[in-house]
């Protein structure tokens, strides 16, 4: 698997930019992993209690500031740069490779593991637990992953896609006029 680049487009709308400019062949070769895509808030914490309701936000207009700075932002699950061999960590602080800067999110959340032909998904044991399409995952217990389905993390709703998914996904994007 290429190292997806790692700064250079972060929201859904530089995605699909760079995919009409340099087209389909060169994006493929670019963005050869799989990524996480905001697509909503998934829950409102208030105190110990969380909201299982998921609202999608589908274009910035709504909301508060902060919640429209991670909305529609694309996380590729890749290893940062010195990172040691294994899965891919997911957390709020900067010592995971997937960093998500939301206090909602546990410093430790999830990671993903790759084995031949499949990613799997892992809960850390989370304080407010990791959920895939609604369904708490068991801390430790890895749950293979397909593509499309909505992964939970504090109180933000992501889409997982891998390299191909994503790549389908922008072209629909691109498709509805983004």
């Amino acid at each position: 698997m290429l190292l997806m680049e790692r700064v250079a487009s972060v929201y859904l709308t530089d995605y699909a930019q760079e995919l009409k400019r340099v087209g389909e062949v060169v994006f493929r070769r670019r963005y050869s992993a799989p990524v996480l895509i905001v697509t909503g808030r998934a829950a409102e914490l208030v105190g110990e209690r969380q909201s299982r309701e998921v609202t999608m936000l589908s274009k910035p207009g709504g909301g508060d500031v902060k919640s429209l700075a991670l909305m529609h932002r694309v996380f590729p699950i890749v290893k940062a740069p010195f990172s040691p061999r294994g899965p891919v960590l997911v957390g709020r602080t900067g010592d995971n490779d997937v960093a998500i800067p939301e206090y909602s999110i546990s410093k430790r959340h999830c990671f993903f593991e790759f084995q031949p032909g499949e990613i799997s998904i892992f809960d850390c044991g989370s304080t407010n637990g990791t959920l895939l399409d609604g369904q708490k995952l068991e801390p430790k217990k890895g749950t293979r992953l397909k593509g499309g389905e909505i992964v939970t993390l504090g109180r933000y709703a992501f889409m997982f896609q891998p390299a191909d998914g994503f790549l389908q996904y922008v072209r629909g994007l691109l498709e509805q006029g983004a």
